[in-house]
């Protein structure tokens, strides 16, 4: 019957849906990219295809409720899906910094709000204003049917968005602390777009429940333009970071078969809870700085700890552990203080004049121009080109 009026009535399309319209098409075009030629692992590239296509089918839902009123009741059903958004960020983001990471049966239970809402909606059709599940609005003429019904589900993703968004930023906060102990450049592999992603939907929910508070109200708000304006941020956020996210598990993960430097006595009190020695840790420190500055390894762009600990035939674990015992920094923020060192020289040495900033930030290692300006202006509290220019007309001022 509701197919039938639609058929029969004539056919107009809001702009808006155009505009949702093409949003749907590029996110499924996405979608079919990333499963075919995305990088990184096929677990994780797939479950990011997943997310772009789940957004493009959410799109879909907006369309078909603004054009097709007939088939709201059904299109709800197509809504449901949202509850998939947060399970299946959490599993890309397990796939991406967690090695060897699997999806096992006992992961189904992230899936299951996905068939509980199917099923109490359908037990809900068709919908009446005197079902158990209506909530009705306090002073909203235009609060109809669906929507009263519609209440629980709207809360059920709320939690999901907020559950997950909180869960997966706080995953990434501990990954952001484990990758700067092995690499010194993070850019590729930090993941803070699913960051951004996360922050989004919890925004977006917070204030979904804000405008569905003043709707229940009496005040004409749309909360679930919060989600469509999520949804649209996630596509553009994906297209530009995610079609590019390499794969994070490149790194190789084999300790030297050789012992660490011997222990000069075994009575030493432990380094932190490893088993190398405070002693066995000042002697591994003074080789590193020795290797600062006969090496200069920190020049390389792609300075791993494992390579420090190749040169150094000693474990990861103990080279870490010394740099932040020694130094109080983390493997990647020890590099990167060596860099700018290197880049401070270079800008004070009359015969490299002829570089700019950029080529400073390269040549002393950096493999990101932000990532140079971001850790100089730190040190510095000055940018490349400031400091040149003050060192520039410091020398001005000696010279008369």
């Amino acid at each position: 019957m509701a197919l039938n009026a639609f058929l029969s009535s004539p056919l107009t399309i809001q702009p808006f849906s155009l505009f949702i319209g093409a949003c749907m098409c590029f996110s499924f075009g996405l979608s079919f990219f990333l499963w075919r030629a995305g990088p990184g692992s096929a677990g994780a590239k797939n479950t990011m295809a997943l997310v772009s296509l789940l957004i493009s089918m959410l799109a879909l839902a907006v369309i078909m409720q603004a054009e097709i009123p007939a088939l709201r009741g059904q299109v709800y059903y197509l809504v449901s899906i949202q509850m998939l958004t947060g399970p299946l960020l959490y599993f890309y983001v397990l796939f991406q910094t967690r090695p060897n990471f699997t999806l096992q049966a006992t992961h189904l239970w992230h899936l299951s709000p996905l068939l509980i809402f199917t099923l109490i909606w359908h037990w809900q059709m068709p919908v009446e204003l005197n079902h158990s599940l209506a909530l009705p609005c306090f002073s909203n003429e235009l609060c109809d049917v669906y929507r009263q019904n519609r209440y629980l589900h709207k809360v059920a993703a709320w939690i999901s968005n907020l559950a997950y968004g909180f869960i997966i930023i706080g995953i990434l906060k501990s990954y952001q602390v484990q990758i700067k102990r092995r690499f010194s450049n993070i850019e590729e592999i930090n993941l803070r777009w699913v960051t951004m992603i996360c922050w989004c939907y919890i925004l977006g929910t917070l204030l979904a429940i804000l405008f569905e508070a003043g709707y229940f109200l009496g005040n004409e708000f749309n909360s679930g333009h919060m989600h469509e304006l999520a949804m649209l941020v996630t596509t553009v956020l994906i297209a530009h970071y995610g079609v590019r996210q390499v794969t994070i598990h490149a790194e190789e993960n084999e300790e030297p078969q050789n012992q660490p430097i011997e222990s000069v006595s075994s009575s030493n009190k432990k380094y932190q809870t490893s088993s190398l020695t405070e002693v066995d840790a000042a002697a591994l420190w003074q080789q590193l700085q020795q290797l600062m500055v006969t090496e200069q390894p920190y020049l390389e762009a792609g300075l791993k700890v494992s390579d420090l600990a190749k040169r150094l035939d000693v474990s990861v674990s103990h080279v870490s552990e010394t740099i932040n015992g020694h130094a109080g920094l983390s493997f990647y923020d020890f590099i990167n203080k060596q860099r700018i060192e290197a880049a401070i020289r270079i800008l004070e040495d009359p015969n490299k004049a002829h570089l700019s900033a950029t080529e400073v930030g390269f040549e002393a290692g950096f493999n990101s121009v932000s990532t140079f300006y971001s850790h100089f202006k730190n040190y510095q509290g000055c940018t490349p080109k400031q400091y040149r220019s003050n060192q520039s007309a410091a020398t001005v001022s000696l010279k008369s």
